[in-house]
C-alpha cells in the first residue's frame, strides 16, 4: 500500500509528511515536546491547547520555535 503524503514547508525546508496529520501528531513524529515550543501555521501562532485540533494542509508553512533560556 502506498502512503499518501503532502508537501509542506517546516522551518523553511520543503518536507513530505503524511496527509492526515494534526500539528500535535506531526510534533509527536518529530519527537518534539510541545511544552517547550511555539508553532505558527501560515504566519498565525497556534495555541498549545489547539495543536491537536489543527489539521495540516498541502503547501502549509509551519514554523516551530524552541524556547531558549538566557540572561
Amino acid at each position: 500500500m502506498t502512503r499518501k503524503t503532502i508537501s509542506v514547508r517546516i522551518n523553511g525546508k520543503d518536507t513530505q509528511i503524511d496527509h492526515d496529520l494534526t500539528i500535535a501528531q506531526l510534533l509527536g513524529q518529530l519527537e518534539i515536546n510541545i511544552k517547550l515550543i511555539a508553532v505558527a501555521l501560515n504566519g498565525v501562532v497556534i495555541r498549545r491547547k489547539d495543536l491537536s485540533q489543527v489539521q495540516i494542509s498541502p503547501s502549509d508553512e509551519i514554523e516551530i520555535v524552541r524556547a531558549v533560556g538566557g540572561g
